[in-house]
């Protein structure tokens, strides 16, 4: 155990101490919901700008689905795809009277079958890549002493392409399965009209490989955010080349959270 993470866990035993420990956690849980709230009218914003009213999302990795619910805000129907049985129960009663939303209880991956989902009790970062887990363990954006990947489900698996063939061609793919991005990219054979994924700087060649396919497959353009901002880096949209040199010559900072997402649009 390093210096760094004895001090934390030796406040967090005094705070326990003192009784001081769970109202500060539901003080941070609160000051992140309130910022999400924040967010909502830059996020509503940016989806805005590839989502029109009848259209199909897709919410790849859909958690909770706060995002299946600004995707309905904007007048779309939602596929949400989600392999965690947690996660499933809440989706299923937040959305179970919405004609609009399609639960897809299953992971995505290169190939349907099983995988193996190593799920974070301790925030809402569950991952099929160990060794995603690994890499942001050790640079400190999920340090251990924090989040905890402490069991396993064995889940289903389908593909992105499965999908798109059963419920039609989207305008929209959210892809956020933290480290696992590629694998759910990789089994596209036709391009979307847009999609997002998010990036680990501790992790890019994955990244770079989900660039290289997408490009592969039709006229296309990226660009990225940074964070949670959900606004738009480059003033102008780029290449594939483009966007893969500025990622990697970019310094991202190591914060608690998601370094960003990349977004790729088809330019017919």
């Amino acid at each position: 155990m390093n210096g760094r993470v004895a001090v934390k866990n030796g406040l967090k035993r005094s705070l326990r101490a003192v009784g001081l420990l769970e109202p500060l956690q539901t003080f941070r849980q609160e000051r992140a919901e309130r910022g999400s709230r924040n967010q909502r009218p830059t996020a509503l914003s940016l989806f805005s700008q590839f989502i029109s009213r009848g259209d199909l999302c897709i919410d790849v990795g859909a958690n909770v689905g706060d995002v299946t619910q600004m995707f309905l805000e904007l007048g779309a129907r939602v596929i949400a795809v989600e392999p965690q049985r947690e996660n499933l129960a809440i989706l299923q009663g937040r959305f179970h009277n919405n004609a609009a939303v399609t639960i897809v209880p299953k992971g995505l991956a290169a190939s349907p079958g099983e995988q193996e989902l190593l799920v974070c009790s301790s925030g809402d970062c569950s991952s099929m890549d160990p060794e995603f887990v690994a890499r942001v363990s050790a640079s400190g954006r999920l340090p251990a002493s924090e989040y905890r990947w402490d069991s396993r489900q064995s889940v289903e698996v389908t593909t992105l392409d499965l999908v798109i063939r059963q419920f039609g061609q989207p305008a929209f793919v959210k892809v956020d399965v933290e480290g696992f991005e590629y694998e759910v990219i990789r089994s596209l054979v036709a391009p979307v009209r847009a999609l997002s994924m998010e990036f680990t700087p501790e992790r890019f060649p994955p990244t770079f490989r989900c660039i290289e396919h997408l490009a592969s497959l039709g006229d296309v353009e990226f660009n990225y955010t940074i964070g949670r901002s959900m606004k738009f880096a480059l003033k102008r949209w780029a290449s594939a080349e483009v966007v893969s040199e500025v990622l990697r010559t970019t310094s991202f900072p190591i914060w608690t959270g998601p370094a960003g997402d990349v977004y790729v649009r088809s330019r017919q």
